[in-house]
Protein backbone atom coordinates (compact mmCIF):
# COMPACT_ATOMS: atom_id res chain seq x y z
CA UNK A 1 0.00 0.00 0.00
CA UNK A 2 1.56 3.26 -1.03
CA UNK A 3 1.51 6.33 1.38
CA UNK A 4 -1.26 8.17 1.45
CA UNK A 5 -1.76 11.36 3.61
CA UNK A 6 -4.74 13.07 1.42
CA UNK A 7 -7.09 12.68 4.71
CA UNK A 8 -6.58 13.78 8.64
CA UNK A 9 -5.37 11.58 10.04
CA UNK A 10 -4.59 10.35 13.77
CA UNK A 11 -2.33 7.71 15.95
CA UNK A 12 -5.41 5.84 17.01
CA UNK A 13 -6.03 5.32 13.04
CA UNK A 14 -2.29 4.29 13.34
CA UNK A 15 -2.95 1.76 16.53
CA UNK A 16 -6.40 -0.02 14.49
CA UNK A 17 -3.97 -0.66 11.15
CA UNK A 18 -0.85 -1.92 13.75
CA UNK A 19 -4.07 -4.42 15.20
CA UNK A 20 -4.67 -5.43 11.63
CA UNK A 21 -1.35 -6.14 10.27
CA UNK A 22 -1.39 -10.23 9.96
CA UNK A 23 2.24 -10.23 8.68
CA UNK A 24 3.65 -8.48 11.96
CA UNK A 25 5.39 -10.34 14.29
CA UNK A 26 3.58 -10.18 17.44
CA UNK A 27 6.72 -8.37 19.33
CA UNK A 28 7.24 -5.98 16.46
CA UNK A 29 3.20 -4.87 16.85
CA UNK A 30 3.63 -4.70 20.61
CA UNK A 31 6.88 -2.31 20.47
CA UNK A 32 5.13 -0.25 18.21
CA UNK A 33 1.88 0.29 19.76
CA UNK A 34 3.81 0.54 23.36
CA UNK A 35 5.56 3.50 21.23
CA UNK A 36 2.18 5.22 20.52
CA UNK A 37 0.43 4.96 24.18
CA UNK A 38 4.08 5.92 25.92
CA UNK A 39 3.97 8.79 23.89
CA UNK A 40 0.41 9.92 24.31
CA UNK A 41 1.19 9.74 28.11
CA UNK A 42 4.16 12.22 27.83
CA UNK A 43 1.30 14.24 26.01
CA UNK A 44 -1.49 13.85 28.40
CA UNK A 45 -3.28 13.27 24.90
CA UNK A 46 -5.34 10.96 23.87
CA UNK A 47 -4.00 9.28 20.50
CA UNK A 48 -7.19 10.40 18.48
CA UNK A 49 -6.03 13.81 19.04
CA UNK A 50 -2.60 13.60 17.99
CA UNK A 51 -1.76 14.13 14.04
CA UNK A 52 0.09 11.04 11.71
CA UNK A 53 2.01 14.21 9.44
CA UNK A 54 5.43 14.52 10.39
CA UNK A 55 5.89 17.87 10.58
CA UNK A 56 2.91 18.63 13.09
CA UNK A 57 3.59 15.63 15.20
CA UNK A 58 7.15 16.89 15.57
CA UNK A 59 5.97 20.51 16.49
CA UNK A 60 4.23 18.82 19.55
CA UNK A 61 6.74 16.00 20.14
CA UNK A 62 9.62 18.38 20.87
CA UNK A 63 7.44 19.83 24.27
CA UNK A 64 8.65 16.23 26.05
CA UNK A 65 11.65 16.59 27.60
CA UNK A 66 12.97 13.49 29.28
CA UNK A 67 13.56 15.14 32.61
CA UNK A 68 9.41 15.41 32.92
CA UNK A 69 8.54 12.38 31.30
CA UNK A 70 10.09 10.75 33.78
CA UNK A 71 12.45 8.53 31.48
CA UNK A 72 16.35 9.38 29.71
CA UNK A 73 16.91 11.22 26.82
CA UNK A 74 18.74 8.07 24.88
CA UNK A 75 14.80 6.18 26.46
CA UNK A 76 12.69 9.33 24.69
CA UNK A 77 15.09 8.95 21.54
CA UNK A 78 13.95 5.04 21.13
CA UNK A 79 10.18 5.81 21.55
CA UNK A 80 10.33 8.66 18.84
CA UNK A 81 12.34 5.86 16.60
CA UNK A 82 9.62 3.09 17.36
CA UNK A 83 7.09 5.76 16.47
CA UNK A 84 8.24 7.07 13.02
CA UNK A 85 8.69 2.94 12.55
CA UNK A 86 4.65 2.66 12.86
CA UNK A 87 4.25 5.36 11.23
CA UNK A 88 6.22 3.81 7.90
CA UNK A 89 4.55 0.32 8.54
CA UNK A 90 1.05 1.73 8.33
CA UNK A 91 2.23 3.87 5.32
CA UNK A 92 1.14 7.05 7.45
CA UNK A 93 4.49 7.99 6.78
CA UNK A 94 6.86 7.72 3.85
CA UNK A 95 9.83 5.16 3.83
CA UNK A 96 12.98 5.72 3.72
CA UNK A 97 14.87 5.57 0.38
CA UNK A 98 16.71 2.39 -0.39
CA UNK A 99 20.65 2.47 1.12
CA UNK A 100 23.10 2.51 -1.70
CA UNK A 101 26.48 2.27 -1.14
CA UNK A 102 29.00 5.23 -0.80
CA UNK A 103 30.48 6.08 -4.24
CA UNK A 104 33.97 6.82 -5.07
CA UNK A 105 33.35 10.46 -5.73
CA UNK A 106 32.07 10.53 -1.85
CA UNK A 107 34.72 8.73 -0.83
CA UNK A 108 36.72 11.21 -1.81
CA UNK A 109 35.38 14.08 -0.93
CA UNK A 110 34.85 13.05 2.78
CA UNK A 111 38.86 12.83 2.84
CA UNK A 112 39.11 16.37 2.96
CA UNK A 113 37.18 16.79 6.19
CA UNK A 114 39.07 18.11 9.41
CA UNK A 115 37.67 16.01 11.70
CA UNK A 116 35.59 12.69 12.20
CA UNK A 117 32.30 14.70 13.35
CA UNK A 118 32.48 16.33 9.86
CA UNK A 119 31.78 13.41 8.11
CA UNK A 120 29.16 12.18 10.62
CA UNK A 121 27.56 15.31 10.17
CA UNK A 122 26.95 14.91 6.19
CA UNK A 123 26.65 10.75 6.24
CA UNK A 124 22.64 11.10 5.92
CA UNK A 125 22.62 14.02 3.12
CA UNK A 126 25.69 11.67 1.60
CA UNK A 127 23.39 8.69 1.57
CA UNK A 128 20.28 10.18 0.43
CA UNK A 129 23.18 11.86 -3.25
CA UNK A 130 24.14 8.48 -3.22
CA UNK A 131 20.89 6.65 -3.08
CA UNK A 132 19.94 9.23 -5.99
CA UNK A 133 22.54 8.85 -8.45
CA UNK A 134 24.07 12.14 -6.99
CA UNK A 135 27.97 12.91 -7.06
CA UNK A 136 29.20 15.57 -4.95
CA UNK A 137 29.51 17.64 -8.31
CA UNK A 138 26.20 17.85 -8.65
CA UNK A 139 25.30 19.46 -4.92
CA UNK A 140 23.89 22.86 -5.24
CA UNK A 141 20.94 24.36 -3.67
CA UNK A 142 17.80 22.65 -5.06
CA UNK A 143 19.52 19.36 -3.95
CA UNK A 144 19.97 20.29 -0.14
CA UNK A 145 15.97 21.70 -0.66
CA UNK A 146 14.69 18.63 -1.75
CA UNK A 147 16.38 16.47 0.71
CA UNK A 148 15.22 19.26 3.47
CA UNK A 149 11.69 17.99 2.16
CA UNK A 150 12.48 14.23 2.35
CA UNK A 151 13.30 14.91 6.24
CA UNK A 152 10.45 17.14 6.52
CA UNK A 153 8.14 13.79 5.53
CA UNK A 154 10.46 11.80 8.06
CA UNK A 155 11.85 12.94 11.16
CA UNK A 156 10.46 13.20 14.34
CA UNK A 157 13.08 13.55 16.53
CA UNK A 158 15.48 16.57 14.54
CA UNK A 159 14.25 20.23 13.12
CA UNK A 160 14.95 19.46 9.44
CA UNK A 161 15.98 22.99 8.75
CA UNK A 162 18.38 23.52 11.12
CA UNK A 163 19.72 20.12 10.88
CA UNK A 164 20.33 21.07 7.13
CA UNK A 165 21.50 24.66 7.79
CA UNK A 166 23.89 22.80 9.65
CA UNK A 167 25.22 20.33 6.92
CA UNK A 168 25.05 23.39 4.79
CA UNK A 169 27.75 25.01 7.50
CA UNK A 170 29.62 22.16 7.51
CA UNK A 171 29.74 21.43 3.40
CA UNK A 172 30.61 25.04 2.87
CA UNK A 173 33.80 24.93 5.49
CA UNK A 174 35.48 21.79 3.80
CA UNK A 175 35.07 23.38 0.02
CA UNK A 176 36.13 26.90 1.29
CA UNK A 177 39.48 25.55 3.07
CA UNK A 178 40.15 22.72 0.78
CA UNK A 179 39.19 25.13 -2.54
CA UNK A 180 37.73 22.52 -3.73
CA UNK A 181 35.76 23.25 -7.13
CA UNK A 182 32.52 22.55 -5.64
CA UNK A 183 29.25 24.70 -5.12
CA UNK A 184 28.95 26.67 -1.97
CA UNK A 185 25.53 26.59 -0.70
CA UNK A 186 23.25 29.34 0.92
CA UNK A 187 21.34 29.72 3.67
CA UNK A 188 19.41 32.39 5.34
CA UNK A 189 20.95 34.73 7.41
CA UNK A 190 20.07 35.00 10.94
CA UNK A 191 16.81 36.96 10.83
CA UNK A 192 17.84 39.58 13.68
CA UNK A 193 17.52 43.02 12.76
CA UNK A 194 21.39 44.82 13.08
CA UNK A 195 21.41 48.46 12.63
CA UNK A 196 24.10 50.66 10.97
CA UNK A 197 27.21 51.54 13.40
CA UNK A 198 27.37 55.22 14.35
CA UNK A 199 30.92 55.46 12.42
CA UNK A 200 28.74 55.59 9.08
CA UNK A 201 27.36 59.11 10.45
CA UNK A 202 29.56 62.35 10.36
CA UNK A 203 32.01 62.19 12.56
CA UNK A 204 30.77 65.81 14.29
CA UNK A 205 27.72 63.68 15.07
CA UNK A 206 29.72 61.26 17.16
CA UNK A 207 31.74 63.38 18.94
CA UNK A 208 28.97 64.78 20.25
CA UNK A 209 26.70 61.61 20.77
CA UNK A 210 30.69 60.24 22.81
CA UNK A 211 30.52 63.67 24.85
CA UNK A 212 27.08 63.56 26.12
CA UNK A 213 27.51 59.66 27.20
CA UNK A 214 30.82 61.09 28.95
CA UNK A 215 28.14 63.63 30.48
CA UNK A 216 25.56 61.22 31.90
CA UNK A 217 28.60 58.91 33.47
CA UNK A 218 29.30 61.70 36.03
CA UNK A 219 33.29 61.32 34.52
CA UNK A 220 33.74 65.33 35.50
CA UNK A 221 32.99 65.29 39.11
CA UNK A 222 33.57 69.11 38.63
CA UNK A 223 31.19 70.09 36.34
CA UNK A 224 28.50 72.45 37.70
CA UNK A 225 25.80 71.05 34.73
CA UNK A 226 26.20 67.60 34.92
CA UNK A 227 23.39 65.72 35.98
CA UNK A 228 23.15 64.84 39.51
CA UNK A 229 22.38 61.46 39.59
CA UNK A 230 25.07 59.33 36.70
CA UNK A 231 24.14 56.44 34.72
CA UNK A 232 25.75 53.06 35.32
CA UNK A 233 27.70 51.54 32.96
CA UNK A 234 24.60 49.59 32.07
CA UNK A 235 22.36 52.62 31.65
CA UNK A 236 24.87 54.23 29.83
CA UNK A 237 25.42 51.32 27.11
CA UNK A 238 21.27 51.25 26.40
CA UNK A 239 21.26 54.81 25.81
CA UNK A 240 24.20 54.32 23.32
CA UNK A 241 21.85 51.48 21.89
CA UNK A 242 18.70 53.58 21.69
CA UNK A 243 20.21 56.27 19.88
CA UNK A 244 21.85 53.83 17.47
CA UNK A 245 18.33 52.16 16.71
CA UNK A 246 17.01 56.07 16.42
CA UNK A 247 19.39 56.89 13.82
CA UNK A 248 19.26 53.76 12.08
CA UNK A 249 15.60 53.93 12.03
CA UNK A 250 15.35 57.31 10.76
CA UNK A 251 17.54 57.04 8.49
CA UNK A 252 15.76 54.09 6.95
CA UNK A 253 13.03 56.45 6.20
CA UNK A 254 14.70 57.81 3.49
CA UNK A 255 17.25 60.51 5.06
CA UNK A 256 20.49 60.55 3.69
CA UNK A 257 23.02 59.99 6.80
CA UNK A 258 25.29 62.97 5.50
CA UNK A 259 22.95 65.36 6.59
CA UNK A 260 22.92 64.77 10.67
CA UNK A 261 26.01 66.64 11.76
CA UNK A 262 24.74 67.30 15.22
CA UNK A 263 21.82 66.52 17.38
CA UNK A 264 20.17 68.89 17.15
CA UNK A 265 19.66 67.71 13.68
CA UNK A 266 18.36 64.43 14.85
CA UNK A 267 16.45 64.90 18.07
CA UNK A 268 13.12 66.63 16.80
CA UNK A 269 9.73 65.79 16.85
CA UNK A 270 9.55 65.23 13.32
CA UNK A 271 12.72 63.32 13.08
CA UNK A 272 11.13 61.11 16.27
CA UNK A 273 7.88 60.86 13.69
CA UNK A 274 9.69 59.29 10.91
CA UNK A 275 12.11 57.33 12.74
CA UNK A 276 9.03 55.52 15.25
CA UNK A 277 7.08 54.75 12.05
CA UNK A 278 9.86 53.24 9.98
CA UNK A 279 10.11 51.18 13.67
CA UNK A 280 7.14 49.71 13.22
CA UNK A 281 7.10 48.73 10.30
CA UNK A 282 10.09 47.17 10.16
CA UNK A 283 8.90 45.46 13.13
CA UNK A 284 5.18 44.86 11.84
CA UNK A 285 3.09 46.48 14.51
CA UNK A 286 0.84 49.43 14.65
CA UNK A 287 0.93 50.59 18.09
CA UNK A 288 3.34 51.49 20.66
CA UNK A 289 5.83 48.92 22.09
CA UNK A 290 8.27 48.72 25.51
CA UNK A 291 11.32 49.43 22.69
CA UNK A 292 9.67 52.52 21.41
CA UNK A 293 9.14 54.00 24.80
CA UNK A 294 12.78 53.22 25.92
CA UNK A 295 14.23 54.67 22.78
CA UNK A 296 11.43 57.76 23.21
CA UNK A 297 12.53 58.31 26.93
CA UNK A 298 16.17 58.39 26.04
CA UNK A 299 15.55 61.34 23.43
CA UNK A 300 13.10 63.25 25.85
CA UNK A 301 15.54 63.25 28.14
CA UNK A 302 18.47 64.36 26.05
CA UNK A 303 16.31 66.91 24.60
CA UNK A 304 15.43 68.33 27.86
CA UNK A 305 18.59 68.26 30.21
CA UNK A 306 21.89 68.21 27.17
CA UNK A 307 19.80 70.07 24.13
CA UNK A 308 17.95 72.47 26.21
CA UNK A 309 14.84 72.82 23.25
CA UNK A 310 12.40 74.67 23.29
CA UNK A 311 9.27 74.29 26.13
CA UNK A 312 6.57 73.86 23.58
CA UNK A 313 9.08 70.92 21.50
CA UNK A 314 9.52 69.15 24.69
CA UNK A 315 6.29 69.08 25.73
CA UNK A 316 5.47 67.82 21.61
CA UNK A 317 7.85 65.06 21.89
CA UNK A 318 6.70 64.65 25.56
CA UNK A 319 3.07 63.82 23.68
CA UNK A 320 4.67 61.33 21.53
CA UNK A 321 6.59 59.58 23.78
CA UNK A 322 3.10 58.89 25.56
CA UNK A 323 2.12 57.87 22.23
CA UNK A 324 4.39 54.83 21.76
CA UNK A 325 4.28 54.27 25.32
CA UNK A 326 3.09 50.99 26.61
CA UNK A 327 2.30 51.66 30.16
CA UNK A 328 3.02 48.28 31.34
CA UNK A 329 1.89 47.42 35.28
CA UNK A 330 3.52 44.60 36.77
CA UNK A 331 4.64 41.56 35.04
CA UNK A 332 5.09 40.65 31.48
CA UNK A 333 3.32 38.08 29.64
CA UNK A 334 6.39 35.82 29.37
CA UNK A 335 7.30 35.31 32.43
CA UNK A 336 3.57 34.81 33.91
CA UNK A 337 3.89 31.97 31.88
CA UNK A 338 6.95 30.71 32.73
CA UNK A 339 5.49 30.97 36.25
CA UNK A 340 2.80 28.18 35.76
CA UNK A 341 5.12 25.30 35.54
CA UNK A 342 5.50 25.85 39.28
CA UNK A 343 2.48 24.96 40.30
CA UNK A 344 3.88 21.76 39.47
CA UNK A 345 4.66 20.71 42.81
CA UNK A 346 7.51 18.24 41.13
CA UNK A 347 8.54 21.32 39.22
CA UNK A 348 9.39 23.33 42.28
CA UNK A 349 11.00 19.78 43.64
CA UNK A 350 13.44 19.55 40.78
CA UNK A 351 15.00 23.43 40.80
CA UNK A 352 15.55 23.05 44.51
CA UNK A 353 17.56 19.39 44.15
CA UNK A 354 19.23 20.60 41.22
CA UNK A 355 22.06 22.01 42.64
CA UNK A 356 23.04 19.25 44.90
CA UNK A 357 22.24 16.85 41.75
CA UNK A 358 24.69 19.27 40.13
CA UNK A 359 27.16 18.90 42.76
CA UNK A 360 27.19 14.84 43.05
CA UNK A 361 27.86 15.02 39.42
CA UNK A 362 30.92 17.43 39.99
CA UNK A 363 32.54 15.18 43.16
CA UNK A 364 32.36 12.19 40.64
CA UNK A 365 35.77 13.97 39.33
CA UNK A 366 36.92 16.73 41.13
CA UNK A 367 40.10 17.78 38.63
CA UNK A 368 38.09 18.48 35.35
CA UNK A 369 36.77 21.69 34.59
CA UNK A 370 33.70 20.20 33.13
CA UNK A 371 33.35 19.36 37.01
CA UNK A 372 33.88 22.76 37.88
CA UNK A 373 31.54 24.18 35.82
CA UNK A 374 29.23 21.72 37.20
CA UNK A 375 29.77 23.02 40.98
CA UNK A 376 30.00 26.34 39.63
CA UNK A 377 26.42 26.04 38.46
CA UNK A 378 25.11 24.87 41.47
CA UNK A 379 26.86 27.38 43.63
CA UNK A 380 24.92 30.03 41.42
CA UNK A 381 21.74 28.17 42.05
CA UNK A 382 22.22 27.76 45.68
CA UNK A 383 23.02 31.82 46.09
CA UNK A 384 19.79 32.58 43.60
CA UNK A 385 17.19 30.23 45.75
CA UNK A 386 18.68 31.63 49.42
CA UNK A 387 18.89 35.27 48.01
CA UNK A 388 17.23 36.11 44.26
CA UNK A 389 19.98 38.30 43.03
CA UNK A 390 19.43 40.28 39.49
CA UNK A 391 21.92 38.71 37.03
CA UNK A 392 24.30 41.59 37.13
CA UNK A 393 25.17 40.73 41.05
CA UNK A 394 25.17 37.27 40.97
CA UNK A 395 27.75 37.48 38.36
CA UNK A 396 30.02 40.15 40.00
CA UNK A 397 30.51 38.97 43.13
CA UNK A 398 33.34 39.09 44.56
CA UNK A 399 35.30 37.12 47.56
CA UNK A 400 36.85 39.77 48.99
CA UNK A 401 34.02 42.93 48.79
CA UNK A 402 30.75 41.03 49.18
CA UNK A 403 31.49 37.36 50.84
CA UNK A 404 31.37 37.30 54.83
CA UNK A 405 32.24 34.32 56.73
CA UNK A 406 33.27 33.04 60.01
CA UNK A 407 33.08 29.37 61.58
CA UNK A 408 30.71 27.63 63.61
CA UNK A 409 32.01 25.05 65.66
CA UNK A 410 33.56 22.85 62.24
CA UNK A 411 31.53 24.64 59.53
CA UNK A 412 32.00 27.85 57.86
CA UNK A 413 28.88 29.77 57.55
CA UNK A 414 28.69 32.41 54.64
CA UNK A 415 27.02 36.55 54.64
CA UNK A 416 26.71 38.38 50.85
CA UNK A 417 26.74 42.14 51.73
CA UNK A 418 26.64 44.06 48.55
CA UNK A 419 26.34 47.93 48.77
CA UNK A 420 23.36 49.95 47.14
CA UNK A 421 25.49 51.87 44.68
CA UNK A 422 26.15 48.94 42.91
CA UNK A 423 22.41 47.57 42.95
CA UNK A 424 19.83 48.67 40.36
CA UNK A 425 17.66 50.10 42.68
CA UNK A 426 20.36 51.23 45.22
CA UNK A 427 18.94 49.67 47.52
CA UNK A 428 21.70 47.59 49.84
CA UNK A 429 21.35 43.88 49.99
CA UNK A 430 22.59 41.45 52.90
CA UNK A 431 22.01 38.14 53.81
CA UNK A 432 22.88 35.49 55.46
CA UNK A 433 22.67 31.77 54.00
CA UNK A 434 21.90 28.76 56.25
CA UNK A 435 24.38 26.32 57.24
CA UNK A 436 22.96 23.41 54.29
CA UNK A 437 23.53 26.57 51.58
CA UNK A 438 26.79 27.67 53.22
CA UNK A 439 28.42 24.27 53.23
CA UNK A 440 27.57 24.26 49.67
CA UNK A 441 29.19 27.16 48.42
CA UNK A 442 32.27 26.51 50.75
CA UNK A 443 32.36 23.36 48.76
CA UNK A 444 32.53 24.90 46.13
CA UNK A 445 35.12 28.29 47.19
CA UNK A 446 37.51 25.53 47.99
CA UNK A 447 37.23 22.43 45.80
CA UNK A 448 36.34 23.61 42.22
CA UNK A 449 37.05 27.38 41.92
CA UNK A 450 40.59 27.41 41.54
CA UNK A 451 40.14 24.82 38.19
CA UNK A 452 37.48 27.58 36.22
CA UNK A 453 40.90 29.86 35.36
CA UNK A 454 44.42 29.65 36.34
CA UNK A 455 44.59 33.37 36.48
CA UNK A 456 44.83 34.50 39.91
CA UNK A 457 41.20 36.44 40.97
CA UNK A 458 38.88 36.75 43.78
CA UNK A 459 35.95 37.03 41.03
CA UNK A 460 33.70 33.93 42.59
CA UNK A 461 32.72 33.03 39.38
CA UNK A 462 35.83 33.93 37.06
CA UNK A 463 36.33 33.74 33.41
CA UNK A 464 38.65 31.48 32.14
CA UNK A 465 40.41 33.39 29.61
CA UNK A 466 40.97 36.44 32.22
CA UNK A 467 39.93 35.72 35.62
CA UNK A 468 37.59 38.56 35.82
CA UNK A 469 33.61 38.20 36.89
CA UNK A 470 31.83 36.70 34.38
CA UNK A 471 29.11 38.49 31.68
CA UNK A 472 25.67 38.72 33.36
CA UNK A 473 24.64 37.65 29.97
CA UNK A 474 26.14 34.59 29.52
CA UNK A 475 26.45 33.46 32.77
CA UNK A 476 22.82 34.10 32.99
CA UNK A 477 22.73 32.16 29.23
CA UNK A 478 24.96 29.31 30.59
CA UNK A 479 22.82 28.65 33.49
CA UNK A 480 19.25 28.64 31.72
CA UNK A 481 20.73 25.84 29.38
CA UNK A 482 21.68 24.08 32.07
CA UNK A 483 18.48 24.28 34.08
CA UNK A 484 16.21 23.35 30.71
CA UNK A 485 19.30 20.50 30.34
CA UNK A 486 18.66 19.03 33.69
CA UNK A 487 14.88 19.51 34.44
CA UNK A 488 13.19 20.79 30.90
CA UNK A 489 12.06 24.01 33.10
CA UNK A 490 12.63 27.46 31.24
CA UNK A 491 13.94 29.14 33.87
CA UNK A 492 16.42 32.31 34.00
CA UNK A 493 18.66 34.04 36.39
CA UNK A 494 15.34 36.92 36.62
CA UNK A 495 12.91 34.38 36.79
CA UNK A 496 14.63 33.42 40.26
CA UNK A 497 13.26 36.72 41.73
CA UNK A 498 9.72 35.55 40.66
CA UNK A 499 9.69 32.06 41.82
CA UNK A 500 10.89 33.68 45.39
CA UNK A 501 7.82 35.83 45.10
CA UNK A 502 5.73 33.20 44.01
CA UNK A 503 6.75 30.56 46.86
CA UNK A 504 6.60 33.25 49.31
CA UNK A 505 2.90 33.90 48.42
CA UNK A 506 1.52 30.72 47.65
CA UNK A 507 2.67 29.80 51.59
CA UNK A 508 1.21 33.17 53.10
CA UNK A 509 -0.89 34.95 50.68
CA UNK A 510 -1.00 38.53 50.93
CA UNK A 511 2.40 39.36 52.78
CA UNK A 512 4.02 41.76 50.35
CA UNK A 513 5.81 43.42 52.27
CA UNK A 514 8.10 40.40 53.39
CA UNK A 515 8.48 39.81 49.26
CA UNK A 516 9.01 43.71 49.05
CA UNK A 517 12.22 43.07 51.61
CA UNK A 518 12.93 39.69 49.86
CA UNK A 519 13.35 41.45 46.44
CA UNK A 520 14.39 44.65 48.00
CA UNK A 521 11.95 47.10 46.25
CA UNK A 522 11.59 50.14 47.11
CA UNK A 523 8.25 50.58 47.41
CA UNK A 524 5.93 48.11 48.48
CA UNK A 525 3.31 48.78 45.36
CA UNK A 526 5.51 47.81 43.19
CA UNK A 527 5.31 44.35 44.71
CA UNK A 528 1.63 44.73 44.61
CA UNK A 529 1.75 45.16 40.88
CA UNK A 530 3.98 42.15 40.20
CA UNK A 531 2.47 39.70 42.31
CA UNK A 532 -0.95 40.38 43.30
CA UNK A 533 -2.45 38.20 40.43
CA UNK A 534 -0.73 35.22 42.15
CA UNK A 535 -3.23 35.87 45.32
CA UNK A 536 -5.70 35.32 43.10
CA UNK A 537 -5.48 31.63 42.98
CA UNK A 538 -5.78 31.81 47.11
CA UNK A 539 -9.01 33.25 46.57
CA UNK A 540 -10.21 30.47 43.87
CA UNK A 541 -8.97 27.70 46.28
CA UNK A 542 -10.88 29.33 49.49
CA UNK A 543 -14.04 29.34 47.27
CA UNK A 544 -13.63 26.21 46.17
CA UNK A 545 -13.74 25.01 49.60
CA UNK A 546 -16.29 26.85 50.50
CA UNK A 547 -18.46 25.62 47.74
CA UNK A 548 -17.42 21.92 48.61
CA UNK A 549 -18.65 22.57 52.12
CA UNK A 550 -22.09 23.37 51.41
CA UNK A 551 -22.14 20.51 49.01
CA UNK A 552 -21.39 18.20 51.90
CA UNK A 553 -23.88 19.90 54.37
CA UNK A 554 -26.37 19.17 51.10
CA UNK A 555 -25.42 15.67 51.25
Amino acid sequence: MPFDQTKTHSLADVINKLQALPTLPDTKRRDLISAITRTTKFLNRAPADLPTDAPSLRTILETIHPAQAGISAKSLANVKSNLAKALQVTRFMPRDLPQANRSAAWDAFFKHAGAKHQEWGLARFAAYCCSRGIDPQKVNDAVMTAFQSYLDARLLGKNPARLCKEMKQTWNGIVTRNTLSLATLTYAPNPRYRCRPLTDYPVRLQDEIADYLKWRSGADLFDINAPDKPLKPMSLRNTKAHLTQFLDAFVSSGVDPARLHSLTDVVTPENMRAGFTEHMKRRGITSGSGSLQNIAATLVVMARDRLKVEPTVLKEMIRIKRRVSTNPKGMNEKNSQRLIQFNDWENVIRILSLSNLLMDRAEADPASRISALHAMRAAALTILLSCPLRAKNLAGLDLNRHLMSHRNGTHTIYGIRIEGADVKNREAIEVHLTAKNSAMLHRYITKFRSNLTEVPTTALFPRASDGLPRTPSNFSGDLTAAIYRETGLVMNMHLFRHFGAKMYLDAKPGHYEAVRRLLKHRNVQTTIDFYAEMTSQFAFDEYSDILAKFGGRHH
